[in-house]
């Protein structure tokens, strides 16, 4: 989209269609009004909102995103970094009451181009309640989600940004000079927010940026600024406190930047204040991605189309980025059986995601497992047709038991199992080039078919599994799914969370034919 295409006057009319959230209310001095656009997932088609709720005796732990496909990247940013906020929640849990945490993800813009997520957290902890939110942006052209600096064209545009916030702070609630706070106030009051002898908007500037007289650098070659993807999250470090850290657009075309109210004491609120920067004093300012995304917060999502994301990008799922998190894949073999749908009603609980190695002999005896499997988004791997031995097997006859197996799956759920576990973990060079697909083992074996012992094989999971762990157990013994409530419990609290051995993994990072046993970093 060409930025001239963009630098446009901009009128809202209520045709938008979008979820407005009012700003300042007048108060006794009439303070600025400003309403942020947002959109909800609601109205838009082909997007869902997922919400998660895992409640336990030391604990709350709750989330809402927006599905916009398992492949997207801001799909994965979002739900990854909720995962680690959670972690870190729960590793710092005190000795006693039950402390709650609620994530929050709104979509603020959406388009081919761009889309931008709100992302909010609320922490209460016995009377103490705290508030974070921030907002990321999802650009096309890099394929990466870049912070909120990415919408600026230079960190001197971001500077110019904070002294327009201090503008409407000193002129709208009567703020003088000294008392703005945070980095709104060092950058008015000249100290720029002075950080490691570097100033915000000057030092970090290139010699050949360009130069304030010519803000687009129309007619010449442009610097890179903040449309690399590196500068803008160091120019986010640098930034880091700042208000423009939870930015949107208004509906007048400007920016609505959202401040604690203790720090604007005349705004009369308990709630957050909604601070206003007029459109002719960013137009200058925005990054051609500042640009897209103001476009696509304005324009809106037509409701009876599909958010044009790309087959690639809308595929759904549930993908987390395990490089970045304590992940464990619970895995069960042997089955499907009797005690497959009670163990399905428990890893709910925890919104847990589980890799089934399914006998392709028992599929057709319990169809109903199988599919719920597959529709609650749990993984079906190949553990061949009957359990036999695969290094007893010609490759041929290895070729034949695993297609048997890929094709009674597929039949009940659409897609074909993506990994193999060969029975008794046993395998040699002819199962290995006779298969398409990756053979997963295992590092922690829980020996659950051997004691069944519930308390020892729960025991025994919690003790030896660490981040990146594939766990064995066996869903066909009734002391195996006994056991599974206390490892989610105790792997819960300590700030695990359970996904499919793909997602562990990684799915680019799965060859055919090769061998994998656990995804540890070391």
């Amino acid at each position: 989209m060409a930025l001239t295409s963009l630098r446009r006057k901009i009128s809202i009319s209520a045709a938008l269609g979008l979820l407005l959230v009012p700003g300042c209310h007048a108060v006794e001095q009439a303070p600025p009004y400003a309403e942020a656009v947002r959109t909800s997932p609601d109205d838009m088609a082909g997007v869902q909102a997922r919400t998660v709720t895992v409640a336990t005796d030391h604990s709350v732990v709750g989330y809402r995103y927006p599905m916009l496909g398992g492949a997207h990247p801001m799909t994965v940013e979002t739900r990854t970094r909720m995962a680690r906020r959670q972690t870190a929640f729960l590793e710092d849990l005190p000795d006693r009451g039950t402390p709650e945490l609620h994530q929050d993800a709104t979509i603020l813009a959406a388009s081919p181009d761009v889309v931008g997520v709100r992302l909010t957290a609320t922490t209460t902890v016995g009377a103490e309640e705290t508030f974070e939110a921030r907002t990321l942006w999802y650009d096309d052209d890099s394929g990466e989600v870049l912070p909120w600096t990415s919408l600026f064209r230079d960190e001197q545009a971001i500077r110019q940004a904070h002294l327009a916030v201090a503008e409407v702070l000193e002129e709208g609630y009567n703020l003088p000079t000294r008392q703005l706070p945070g980095l709104v106030g060092e950058v008015a009051r000249g100290g720029g927010g002075e950080k490691d002898g570097a100033t915000p908007g000057t030092a970090s500037l290139d010699e050949d940026a360009t130069p304030s007289g010519d803000p687009r650098g129309e007619g010449r070659p442009r610097e890179p600024g903040l449309a690399d993807p590196e500068r803008a999250r160091e120019a986010a470090d640098h930034w880091a406190g700042s208000p423009l850290e939870d930015l949107a657009f208004s509906t007048a075309g400007g920016l609505a930047v959202r401040m604690d109210p203790s720090r604007i004491p005349s705004a009369g609120r308990t709630e957050e204040v909604l601070v206003p920067v007029e459109p002719q004093d960013t137009e200058e300012l925005l990054s051609e991605l500042g640009y897209q995304a103001r476009e696509a917060a304005l324009s809106g999502n037509n409701a009876d189309d599909d958010l044009p994301l790309g087959e690639e990008l809308s595929a759904q799922g549930h993908t987390l980025d395990c490089a970045r998190l304590k992940c464990v894949a619970l895995t069960f073999d042997d089955g499907p059986g009797e005690h497959t749908g009670t163990l399905l009603d428990i890893l709910d609980e925890y919104d847990a995601r589980a890799t089934f190695y399914v006998l392709g002999s028992l599929v057709d005896d319990f169809p109903d497992p199988v599919r719920r499997m597959a529709e609650e988004g749990h993984e079906l791997g190949n553990h061949t047709w009957k359990h036999d031995d695969l290094a007893r097997m010609s490759g041929n006859e290895i070729r034949k038991d695993i297609k048997r197996t890929n094709e009674a799956v597929r039949e009940l759920t659409g897609s074909v199992p993506p990994t193999i576990r060969p029975p008794y973990g046993s395998l040699d060079g002819t199962v290995r080039r006779s298969v398409d697909q990756p053979l997963i083992l295992w590092d922690v074996d829980t020996l659950d078919w051997k004691n069944r012992d519930s308390d020892a094989v729960s025991e025994y999971a919690l003790t030896h599994s660490v981040p990146g762990s594939v766990v064995l157990f066996h869903d066909i013994h009734e002391t195996s799914v006994q056991a599974i409530p206390a490892v989610l419990a105790g792997l819960h609290r300590q700030g695990y969370h359970f996904v499919t051995v793909t997602d562990l993994f990684g799915a680019p990072g799965l060859e055919p034919g090769d061998v994998y046993t656990d995804a540890q970093v070391s």
